[in-house]
């Protein structure tokens, strides 16, 4: 299931899909098995990251908010803020010795091509545990920030939401938020904030400084992926190529117009492995074909970069 959203001058499209939720495979611990409840880690991403005109290599807890990102541990000043799953979050181990929510990430992918995930593994509700005394209800999720495109993509793993309630606080659901600049001093975000709102299946984006939630539970295995438009002072020079047929089996189409630079195409698959890099003229006409019936049927990123420009898009291997 594909559902795109697009919003003009927009930073970042949407897309939404469904892809199966694996947990981190050699993920490296942050609270190392320490329970927690107002997380104060410092996460490294491992590359520079491009995020609202600016790029990134750190990621903090903001305000030691489990669910909240944020690109400085400053008290003031400015803050770009990622909320990949807007609640009040806590480890199910509170009020024993040992962590029952472990937060870890891992880096994967060759460089120029890497991918990092963040990983919150089996997080419980803080309104559940005040209200009730109980931790029942828990939820997964995973935050990838792609190298070579500056893609996001929020996944979603198992989950039980008795209490909705409780788990987000008396709003329609969770809140899912890029914000481009929070004002500390002042406590005000971004007009160019980005939401999510409606049905989790297909939500639609809005830009805004009002807060906005989704109408209920994000179903398991769902992926947000907010591709990257824009890269800092790059004009975009390529036309938003043509790709077909999508999914495919045999050749995939490229249509390609006005390539003034060299420029290369590569197609990675999703866990930042390189399976295909090519150059293209800037006297090439008509449409790239590209043999991909040796890939394993799956979800590919195709990127097309020239200069600082990047193009991104999803194909599906079938």
């Amino acid at each position: 299931m594909f559902s795109a959203g697009l919003l003009n001058a927009q930073t970042y499209s949407l897309i939404t899909t469904t892809e199966t939720y694996s947990n981190l495979a050699n993920p490296v611990s942050l609270n190392n098995g320490q329970v927690w409840e107002m997380p104060d880690y410092i996460i490294p991403i491992g590359f520079d990251f491009w995020y609202f005109h600016s790029t990134v290599d750190t990621l903090f807890f903001f305000e030691t908010a489990p669910a909240m990102l944020s690109t400085s541990d400053e008290e003031g000043g400015f803050h770009k803020i990622i909320i990949p799953f807007g609640a009040s979050l806590v480890d199910r181990g509170y009020g024993t010795a040992h962590s029952l929510s472990p937060l870890s990430y891992e880096l994967t992918g060759d460089i120029g091509n890497r991918i990092f995930k963040m990983e919150w593994k089996n997080v419980g509700f803080l309104f559940e545990l005040l209200v009730n005394n109980t931790l029942n209800d828990f939820v997964n999720f995973q935050l990838w920030l792609y190298e070579a495109s500056g893609n996001i993509e929020i996944h979603y793993g198992p989950s039980q939401i008795l209490n909705p309630d409780y788990a987000y606080a008396d709003e329609s659901g969770p809140s899912v938020t890029l914000i481009p600049d929070y004002d500390y001093d002042m406590d005000t975000i971004s007009t160019k904030s980005l939401w999510l709102q409606g049905n989790p299946l297909y939500p639609s984006m809005v830009e805004s400084d009002d807060f906005f939630y989704l109408n209920g539970s994000i179903l398991p295995n769902t992926v947000y992926q907010f591709n990257n438009l824009t890269v800092e002072n790059a004009g975009f020079n390529i036309e938003v190529p043509v790709v077909y047929p999508n999914p495919v089996v045999d050749i995939l189409n490229i249509r390609l117009k006005n390539v003034i630079n060299p420029a290369t195409v590569i197609i990675c698959d999703m866990t930042g492995r390189k399976v295909y890099n090519a150059s293209i003229n800037p006297d090439q006409v008509g449409d790239m074909q590209i043999p991909v019936s040796d890939l394993t049927n799956g979800i590919y990123l195709l990127i097309i970069k020239q200069g600082k420009e990047i193009h991104t898009s999803r194909f599906i291997k079938a």
